[in-house]
This record gives C-alpha cells, sequence and structure tokens, in this order.
C-alpha cells in the first residue's frame, strides 16, 4: 500500500509560469526573423530529447550534477537555430534575440487558464504546496507578480541555494522544510529527467506535464495539463 501523499511540489517554468512565445514571434517577425510559436514548442521537443541523452545515463550511474539548466538552455537553443532559415548569420542573431527575450522577467508570465483552479483545489483538499525550481534567483518574484504565491508555502530557487535539479539536494531541502517525508510527496514538472529523474533519486513520486508533447512513451504518471493532476495525486493515495 502505498503512504498517502501529503504535500505536492511543483517546477514553475512551464509548469506554472510559461514564456510568452507569441510576443517573442511577433518580435522577431518584425526584426526581419520569420518565426512562429510552434517553432519554440519544436525547439523544446527537440531540445529535451537531446537533454535525455545527455541526463539519463549520468542518473542512472549516479553521477548527477548539481547544475544542469545550462545544459539544457544549450540543447533548445541549439535545436531552434537548426529549425531557422538563413545564413549562419542571421540565425546566430535570431538566437540572441531570442536569448535577450527569455532573459527579460516579462517574458515568464503567461499563466494558463486552468492554473489558478488547479492549485485552488489542491489548497482546498488540504495538501502542501511548494515550489522547486531552477531558475536565476528571480522566479518568487515572477510567481508572486503572478498571483500564484498565495497558493504556495515556500519557493526554492536554485540560484539561492546552490544546488540545481536533478541533484536530489534540492529536493531534500524542500522536504527538511516542511516536514514531509519523501513518500509523502509528488513532484510535478515539465522535463523527465531534470524533474522527474531527480525526485525519484531523492524518494519523491513524479508526474510529469507534457503539454507540448515531448515524452509520449513515458512510464511515469503523465499530465498535458494542471486540470487533470488533483484526481492523478488523488490516485496515488491508494
Amino acid at each position: 500500500m502505498s503512504t498517502p501523499v501529503r504535500a505536492v511540489f511543483l517546477d514553475a517554468g512551464n509548469t506554472l509560469l510559461f514564456p510568452q512565445v507569441e510576443k517573442l514571434a511577433q518580435d522577431l517577425e518584425a526584426a526581419g526573423f520569420p518565426m512562429r510559436p510552434e517553432h519554440f514548442h519544436q525547439a523544446e521537443r527537440a531540445g529535451k530529447k537531446k537533454l535525455d541523452e545527455v541526463l539519463w545515463p549520468q542518473i542512472r550511474e549516479g553521477r548527477v550534477p548539481r547544475a544542469s539548466n545550462n545544459a539544457y538552455w544549450e540543447k533548445y537553443l541549439s535545436a531552434l537555430s537548426e529549425i531557422l532559415d538563413g545564413s549562419v548569420e542571421t540565425r546566430a542573431a535570431a538566437i540572441e534575440r531570442v536569448i535577450a527575450g527569455f532573459r527579460d522577467i516579462h517574458t515568464w508570465s503567461k499563466v494558463l487558464p486552468d492554473t489558478v483552479p488547479a492549485l485552488k483545489k489542491l489548497k482546498a483538499a488540504g495538501y502542501y504546496l511548494a515550489v522547486i525550481s531552477n531558475s536565476d534567483g528571480s522566479v518568487e518574484g515572477e510567481l508572486q507578480r503572478a498571483g500564484l504565491t498565495e497558493y504556495l508555502e515556500f519557493v526554492i530557487d536554485s540560484s539561492i541555494v546552490g544546488v540545481e535539479k536533478p541533484h536530489p539536494e534540492i529536493f531534500q531541502m524542500a522536504l527538511d522544510r516542511s516536514g514531509i517525508k519523501p513518500g509523502e510527496a509528488v513532484y510535478v514538472g515539465d522535463t523527465y529527467p531534470t524533474d522527474i529523474g531527480g525526485a525519484e533519486l531523492a524518494g519523491l513520486r513524479g508526474i510529469l506535464i507534457d503539454w507540448v508533447g515531448a515524452y509520449p512513451d513515458a512510464t511515469c504518471p503523465r499530465i498535458t495539463s494542471l486540470s487533470g493532476l488533483s484526481e492523478l495525486v488523488d490516485q496515488a493515495q491508494i
């Protein structure tokens, strides 16, 4: 029999907060770089696949890195560059604009319609909610501006605590702070090796939110939006 779930820890980027890729695409188009939102989604699928190839062997062999965020962005931007048309110089200029866009805190401000209802439902059911994020020190402020911190007990930002997912240490920090045992918590994130692999190393159950369809063959519980999260967490009580 499984241990009842008491806590739901969540990722921030591409789980609670999403980038305004529609605006980024418009800005790039206006600057002469043909771009559509689907290009970003396609690059995310390809980048995550490349990250799988790097991180999963390390996780399985116990060589878990204390930092992985740069690796993801390198894979993502490389995949995006391959998708774009034009010369090497043109693609490089477009990628520089993309990097500048993603560094703008206002880019990460999109909250999907099902997010607040999902958090409210989990909170009302008595679950302990908190965020564990690989970020640059700004994620708590971004969540606050989006009106989401009122549902959270705390936010752990990797840049502040000095270790990134998938290293189990950052998950243990959340467990220690909450007083929750590993088997009593689930972790919800969008990157299979970083979020699910790391959570399972720390003894948490992982739930993958795969909104762009990057992991059709995932063996862990998988959802495509937060609307089905509460039911999935409830099922984990059995």
